[in-house]
């Protein structure tokens, strides 16, 4: 029996701010990309498997990931993104579906806050994400095409601490999906599956023009009631070191950015593994721009190339994100 697919393109949005002295006429705003997971659901037979997807996606929280709002401050921080993708890797890491073709268009809007006061003596911050995506596949002969909202992530408590030079985040955040959901569908609009999140994460800043950060998200994943199909726990962890080149261009960061990932429980179904477990194991690579403007306005660009896939769909994912203050 042939394996039912998943793609996925992921974004949760993190753009944060925090005030550096690096203009001698005021200060400027780091804006902090991340990204997140869109796991929508493409399939090729009529009953379902959802090997390797994971709801938080791989590769989000690569630029400044432990910083946050201002006390009182309320962002919007909005990601969009393009995911082709030309092949589905199996178990081996080659390709295993005749002439798969998969392309995932997303939008994840959040809204982003902290808090007065102090817990622990840590800066309390909350958010809530939207995403919506417009999704087309084609393989082994069948395609199909979806679009509408995938899920809602709320993340009601995040604890950060700040020094000048060192800032270390932790946090706790539910993905409640709220898209339509077939088992028969080729394709659909979510993955019908919550997921809880633990998250870590730091940001080392030596210097003003340079800073390097590293992030991890424990993903634990609740059963699809649609297809009694449990998908296995997964850790991911993200990376990326930014550099301004030159004093001239004080608003501009170049920087590398990268991940890796690894399922490490087994996916179940009907109380029995899929088949030798089938998990999630990738990891990616790639730059990224920011451009700051007026504190704490920013836009930021980046790509990640997917790299020693297993179980999971493989390509490149495209990302604009900026943020403003509301």
């Amino acid at each position: 029996m042939q394996q039912i697919l998943k793609t996925g393109v992921a974004l949760t949005l993190r753009l944060k701010a925090l005030s550096w002295s690096t203009f001698s006429t005021g200060t400027l705003a780091a804006a902090v990309l991340s990204i997140g997971a869109f796991c929508p659901g493409i399939v090729t037979q009529a009953t379902a498997t959802e090997g390797g997807q994971t709801n938080w996606a791989s590769g989000v929280q690569t630029i400044y990931p432990a910083l946050t709002p201002a006390p009182g401050q309320t962002l919007w921080q909005d990601y969009f993104v393009v995911n082709p993708n030309g092949a589905y890797s199996g178990t081996r890491r080659k390709s295993a579906v005749p002439g798969f073709r998969a392309t995932a268009i997303a939008n994840a809007a959040r809204l982003f806050h902290s808090w007065h006061g102090k817990l622990l003596g840590a800066t309390i911050s909350s958010s809530a994400i939207l995403a919506v995506n417009s999704l087309t596949l084609r393989a082994e002969g069948r395609g199909g095409t979806a679009f509408g909202a995938n899920w809602f992530y709320l993340a009601p408590l995040y604890l950060s601490w700040h020094t000048p030079k060192l800032h270390v985040y932790l946090g706790e955040g539910a993905f409640l999906p709220i898209g339509s959901f077939s088992k028969t569908d080729v394709v659909s609009e979510s993955t019908h599956v919550f997921t809880f999140c633990h998250e870590a994460a730091l940001t080392w800043m030596p210097t003003k023009r340079f800073d390097v950060s590293a992030a991890g998200q424990l993903q634990i994943n609740a059963k699809n009631g649609t297809t009694d199909y449990k998908s296995g726990n997964v850790i991911d962890i993200d990376f990326g070191a930014n550099y301004m080149l030159t004093p001239a261009l004080p608003r501009l960061r170049l920087g590398l950015n990268g991940f890796v990932t690894s399922q490490f429980t087994n996916d179940v179904q009907n109380g029995r593994r899929v088949g030798d477990g089938n998990r999630l194991a990738k990891y990616g690579l790639g730059p990224q721009l920011i451009w700051f403007f007026k504190s704490p306005y920013a836009v930021a660009f980046k790509w990640q190339h997917e790299m020693g896939v297993q179980n999971s769909t493989r390509g490149d994912r495209y990302w604009v994100q900026f943020q403003i203050p509301l």
